[in-house]
């Protein structure tokens, strides 16, 4: 059974869509471990100096090891900092982050546990519109986040990467209008 909208979206049953939801959390997750591990070696080779090498086999544990330390690290707030504000900026921009690729298609129809589904969480007929307003909503982490800690210099650098953000984007959706123009769709599953 399928609506006519939204075609084969929005009718797999719910253990299903959680099942993509976390798929799609680990595979961002790993892929910024090894984002991270494959940049340190890059940039070490170039610098002519050892790179990752102490942490699992050729230093690929490396970057979740600095991930947990990040998250056991004590933290150092600024005394005139808005706590909830100072909290919540952060979890604002990596869930939006995260929130983009609900529309993104990481393949064709498969199945899974003897349902078909696409390997794509959802998809609706203006799915660009979609990410690039998700995009837009990230951007008040930063702001949020140099606002909060009370202090003129932070608010002012976030300021600063907001305004280079929003100019970013600003050329990032003129330059879909040829995607929209030649694929004559603003959906994600039709473009590919």
């Amino acid at each position: 059974m399928t609506n006519s909208q939204f075609g084969v979206f929005g009718v797999d049953p719910w253990w299903l869509v959680i099942l993509k939801v976390v798929a799609i959390f680990v595979i961002l997750v790993l892929l910024t471990l090894f984002t991270i591990w494959w940049e340190r070696r890059v940039v070490s080779r170039m610098q002519n100096r050892i790179g990752p090498n102490r942490v699992g086999p050729q230093g690929l544990l490396q970057s979740l090891m600095d991930g947990i330390k990040l998250a056991l690290k004590e933290e150092i707030i600024p005394k005139t900092a808005h706590l909830a504000v100072y909290w919540i900026a952060p979890v604002i921009s990596a869930t939006m982050a995260f929130l983009a690729f609900a529309v993104i298609p990481f393949g064709p129809t498969v199945s899974i546990f003897g349902v078909e589904t696409p390997l794509q969480l959802t998809d609706f007929p203006v799915s660009v519109l979609y990410v690039l307003a998700i995009a837009s909503i990230g951007i008040y982490g930063i702001v949020l986040a140099g606002w909060s800690s009370g202090s003129t210099y932070p608010l002012l650098g976030g300021l600063r990467s907001s305004a280079q953000m929003i100019s970013y984007e600003i050329a990032m959706g003129l330059s879909f209008v040829a995607v929209f123009l030649y694929a004559g769709s603003m959906s994600t599953s039709e473009i590919v």
